[in-house]
This record gives C-alpha cells, sequence and structure tokens, in this order.
C-alpha cells in the first residue's frame, strides 16, 4: 500500500473516532444541534491538523525521493595517466595587445592554416588582429580594431574577434570569413531576440550585443598583409554577454561536387547566463527551440542568396528545411547545444566530425557531429536529466528514455574539484584534433582535447572509439618542459590554462594560451614513462 493512500486513511479513521466519541459521550445520548455544531467545529479543526501533518510528511517524502535519486559523482572513476606522452615547443611570440586601455597577453583563440600550400600559420587575438606566422615569426596580417573601430567589443572574457576560417578555394578566390562581438547601433539583426530578457534579480534587461560574420575577400591570396574587400552575411543578437557565436568552419574531407563541399558551418551557444553571480545559464531555453540560432549548429552556403537577407544560402538538404513548421529555421544542422564553441573534423579514417561541448555543473562531453542531432541541452547534461528547476541538481535517465531521441556524448569526463581547493575552481573542455601528423607516430588516430580551466589537463581518446551509442575511455595526455613532466599550469606559470588548439596543413597540433600569448608546438617526447 502507498504512502498516500495509508495516510489517507488513517486521516478518515481518525475524524471518524472524534465522530463516535461525541456521540457516545453526548450526555443526553443523542447529537442536538449544539452537539451537532461542537462537533463539526472539532472536526475540522482536526482536520485541518491532520492535513497540515499530511503536507509536511508529504514534502518530507518528495524532498527525500529527490534526494536520493539526485546525482552527486556521476563519473566516479578517475580519469587515469596514459602511457602516451608530447613535449611542448615554443614556436612564437605574439605581441601583447595594446589598447586604449591595456596592454596584456595577446588572447589567442584560434590557429590554423588557409589550405593553399603556403606553409603559413594564422592565429588571432580576440582583441581584434589576425596574424599572419612565416619561418617562426608574427606580423598582422587584418587589424579589425582599425577597420570596425568603436563597433567591436573586445573587452570582456568572451568578446571579441572570436574566431576565423578560410575558404576551401582561398588560394584561388582569397575568401575567408570572421566573427566578431559587435555593439547593436553598428547594424540590424537578422535573428533579434524575441523573448523577454531576465538578469539573476529577475528584472528585465536589454540584450548585450551582436556576434557579426563577415566575408572578407583578398585582393592577393598570398600576400602576407590583407588588402581586398568584405561584406557582412548574418548578424545575431546576443541576450547576455556570454556564450557567444563559437568556432567557424568548413569540413575539410569535402571534395568539389559532394554535398557538403563549401558549406559553412557555425556553431552558436545558447546565448549565456543571466548574470554573474549565475543563477541560470540558458533562462530564455534557446537550446531546445527551433526558431532561434541560439544553442545551434548552423550549416549555410555563403554565395547562396535564398536566406531571409538574401545574404547567403540556406542548404536543401539541411535536416529541418522541410519540417512545415515556419517557425523553425532551415539554417539548422542540429541542436540542443550550450556552449559548442570548437569542432573538428577528422582528416583520415572515417572523417568523423567531432564537437565539444562545454558543460554546466557536472559533464564535460565529446559529441560526435551528426546532422538533425538534439544533444539534449537544457535537458540533458551528458548522459543524464537536468533537473527541470534547477540545473545544477542532476538526475538519472527515466525508463522511456529512448522515446525521447536524444543523441549523447561519446566521451565525457565530470566535474572533480580537488577537496583541497576553496573558492571558485573552472572546469571546461576546449576541443581539439584527431593527430593525423607524422612526428609523433604513437598519436596518430588519438583525439586530442583539454579542459581550458583550472583543471588544465590534457587528454587522448582513440578516435575509432567515438561511436555513437558508447562511452569511449579518456585518458590524460601527459605533458613535459624539456626532460620534465609538467602540467600546463606549471609550463606557462598561470593559475587558469585558457588553451586553445590548432593545426597546421601536415597535421600536426599546435597549442596557445589566452595567458601568455604563446604558440606552441606538439612534438614527440624522447622520455617515455609507464
Amino acid at each position: 500500500m502507498s504512502f498516500g493512500v495509508t495516510f489517507c486513511l488513517v486521516i478518515i479513521g481518525d475524524c471518524l473516532c472524534v465522530l463516535c466519541d461525541f456521540v457516545v459521550n453526548s450526555p443526553d445520548g443523542y447529537c442536538g444541534k449544539e452537539s451537532v455544531v461542537s462537533i463539526l467545529s472539532l472536526f475540522m479543526n482536526k482536520f485541518r491538523l491532520l492535513c497540515f501533518i499530511f503536507s509536511v510528511f508529504l514534502v518530507i517524502f518528495v524532498v527525500t525521493r529527490i534526494s536520493s535519486a539526485q546525482i552527486t559523482d556521476p563519473i566516479p572513476q578517475p580519469i587515469e595517466k596514459s602511457e602516451l606522452s608530447v613535449g611542448l615547443a615554443e614556436v612564437v611570440q605574439i605581441p601583447n595587445s595594446r589598447t586604449e586601455i591595456s596592454n596584456k597577453a595577446a588572447r589567442l583563440n584560434l590557429l590554423t592554416h588557409a589550405r593553399d600550400g603556403s606553409g603559413r600559420l594564422f592565429v588571432n587575438d580576440m582583441r581584434g588582429k589576425l596574424y599572419v606566422i612565416v619561418d617562426g615569426t608574427a606580423t598582422v596580417y587584418l587589424n579589425l580594431q582599425k577597420i570596425i573601430c568603436a563597433d567591436l567589443i573586445y573587452e570582456t572574457n568572451q568578446q571579441g574577434f572570436a574566431y576565423f576560417t578560410f575558404h576551401p578555394e582561398f588560394a584561388k578566390n582569397g575568401i575567408f570569413y570572421t566573427v566578431t562581438s559587435e555593439t547593436k547601433h553598428s547594424g540590424s539583426s537578422d535573428f533579434p531576440v524575441t523573448k523577454p530578457i531576465i538578469d539573476n534579480n529577475n528584472q528585465i534587461i536589454e540584450s548585450s550585443h551582436h556576434d557579426v560574420i563577415r566575408e572578407w575577400q583578398a585582393t592577393d591570396p598570398y600576400s602576407n598583409s590583407f588588402v581586398g574587400t568584405s561584406r557582412e552575411i548574418l548578424r545575431i543578437e546576443e541576450p547576455y554577454s556570454d556564450h557567444n557565436v563559437g568556432q567557424l568552419g568548413f569540413n575539410p574531407n569535402a571534395q568539389p561536387g559532394d554535398d557538403d563541399y563549401g558549406l559553412l558551418y557555425i556553431a552558436v551557444a545558447d546565448g549565456g547566463s543571466d548574470g554573474f553571480p549565475v543563477s541560470d545559464t540558458d533562462p530564455l531555453d534557446n537550446g531546445q527551440d527551433l526558431g532561434t540560432p541560439l544553442g545551434k549548429m548552423l550549416r549555410i552556403d555563403p554565395f547562396g542568396n535564398n536566406s531571409t537577407n538574401g545574404q547567403y544560402g540556406i542548404p536543401a538538404d539541411n535536416p529541418f528545411v522541410e519540417d512545415h513548421d515556419p517557425k523553425t529555421l532551415g539554417e539548422i544542422w542540429a541542436y540542443g547545444l550550450r556552449n559548442p564553441h570548437r569542432f573538428s573534423w577528422d582528416s583520415g579514417g572515417e572523417g568523423k566530425m567531432l564537437i565539444a561541448d562545454t558543460g554546466q555543473a557536472f559533464i564535460e562531453e565529446v559529441n560526435l557531429g551528426i546532422k538533425g542531432a538534439n544533444y539534449g541541452w537544457g535537458e540533458r547534461e551528458g548522459t543524464w536529466v537536468i533537473e527541470e528547476n534547477n540545473e545544477n541538481v542532476l538526475l538519472p535517465l527515466p525508463k522511456n528514455d529512448r522515446s525521447h531521441g536524444y543523441t549523447y556524448p561519446v566521451a565525457q569526463y565530470d566535474h572533480d574539484i580537488p577537496p583541497e581547493v576553496k573558492g571558485f575552481y573552472g572546469i571546461a573542455i576546449t576541443g581539439g584534433y584527431v593527430y593525423r601528423g607524422k612526428a609523433i607516430p604513437e598519436l596518430i588516430g588519438q583525439y586530442i582535447f583539454a579542459d581550458f580551466g583550472h583543471d588544465s589537463r590534457f587528454f587522448h581518446v582513440r578516435v575509432d572509439e567515438l561511436v555513437d551509442g558508447k562511452q569511449a575511455t579518456i585518458k590524460e595526455l601527459r605533458l613535459f618542459d624539456g626532460e620534465q613532466e609538467a602540467s600546463f599550469l606549471e609550463i606557462i606559470g598561470k593559475k587558469r590554462s585558457d588553451v586553445r588548439f590548432g593545426v597546421d596543413e601536415e597535421g600536426e597540433i599546435y597549442v596557445t594560451s589566452k595567458q601568455d600569448g604563446k604558440v606552441r608546438k606538439l612534438i614527440q617526447q624522447a622520455l617515455t614513462r609507464d
């Protein structure tokens, strides 16, 4: 018999006892008008008391059930250190960011190549400059501070000149793309925020800024200083200052004539949190809303013109083009993402697309890029349920979970905060690349990624083990500074890593940090440690 039924029977029985007691002990042996009134009065008082007691027990019962179901250590097994190790060799120091109000280490966010056979590397400082690296020397290729001027927002942690990517035919057409954070008066948003924006004091506030994607065309693709033209292709209004538009990229495995060739992928975070200290991330529930680009992976044709603004195309084979809901955005390729600021494709093997999605309070995710997938945010974090009214509470999956159709991570790690730590301790994944270079043979086929917070560990997992429906085993990659094994924090001499990964045309992997503005390269470590 259930708790609720049992308690209800106790209440009814107790009330009947009250009634019988008054009948039996009535001085006249029966219930007169006054006796009835007295009985009803005491009956109601007794009933109210019992209802109150029942309510208290019910609350205790519900809280106890939730507490027993709540998960506080989702992945109790620690990540083991690997037998694999690498060294880090410094390539170049990028100049400090010199602005009107600061002279700090360059906030390096992405390093890549132009696929033009030149061997050049390009790296961006989020405060507005794109550098080209030739033979270990860095010079300014494009200065967005001067072009965008006062409209560029770059002094906060997650805003600025965030990402760039080169068109597959850059060597011929000179075309590349950038995403920048800009003031709202600098243009009209193609995707305005339509919901009330609430801060953590429950006050309605204005949106934060616009993220703008531009196409640039260099007159001479092989020049080491940009001269050319640009055009704006789309603009997204951001409700909060964090969780903005992330990486831009083209599938490097697609060849001319393939359906995916020349299509631009755009990682867009959920729009951010309600202020600091954070009480709610994605309070607008953008992750599951197909009517907004926030919390999505977009896929567009930058050379097309069938978009609403006419500046780009929406591919006909995008998964939601024909869903017959006028509110659904055809640009969406996948959804349910929190902060997918990094993605990449394996340039070998099966050519898998991998998306790193930064977690909330518990889980950091590596996801397979799957067309039309719903990765679950903000109803799931990793392979667990987020409590509806408190995203810092994690619960097990329901028995009917398959009916919801979520796509889960293929590798994940949780937030293991050292017991001696007091105060804030940030843990957040940054995605990397599958190693396909030649300098470190033992690393071939390993997906290399890391934590960019205070955790700062480097990780690896075999790309062949990243399979939908399974969880791959993550191992910690050992780092060496010369002949001494060291953490990345020890190598850079900082308390937070802010690490990012890059890759060159040969498949070799590079490491940057916003903390010191240096570019480093993964190299083979002669000293093997078991």
